[in-house]
């Protein structure tokens, strides 16, 4: 994620069950694993250690916290947040722009398909077209 990206996050305008996720992994690893995970009902034991599923995908410390503010006892995880999308999708079309990244770089990073990641990029290009049409226009 750049600089920029992240400095446009405000964790406040995350949904509250989000939050203590994207602080601890980050956008990008948050984004991939409620991807995968979305909606999933997850134990979180008393006690976390690496050896618990939960702790693989979300990490110790995230578990831990969890643990001592609910207690043990099923988590659903939530959904994958439609604000996090748009970063990402800020992050792929930054990445695209600057040439930073390729689009076969951007689908291992983020787990989508090569078409998704062009239709984000076609979609921010035409975007980006139509603005500068209407700044022509004043």
């Amino acid at each position: 994620m750049t600089d920029e990206v992240a400095g446009e996050l405000d964790l406040r305008a995350l949904p509250y069950g989000l939050r203590p996720i994207v602080q601890h992994l980050g956008v990008e690893k948050a984004i991939s694993v409620l991807t995968k995970e979305q909606g999933q009902v997850m134990y979180i034991p008393e006690f976390p250690n690496e050896a618990h599923e939960v702790v693989k995908l979300f990490s110790l410390s995230l578990v831990k916290e969890w643990s001592q503010q609910y207690g043990q006892g099923p988590y659903q995880v939530p959904m994958l947040a439609k604000v996090l999308i748009q970063i990402r999708n800020k992050e792929i079309c930054a990445a695209l722009d600057e040439n930073r990244a390729t689009k076969l770089g951007l689908t291992r990073r983020f787990g989508i398909t090569r078409q998704q990641i062009a239709n984000i990029y076609n979609e921010h290009l035409a975007e980006t077209s139509s603005q500068q049409q209407q700044i022509g226009l004043i």
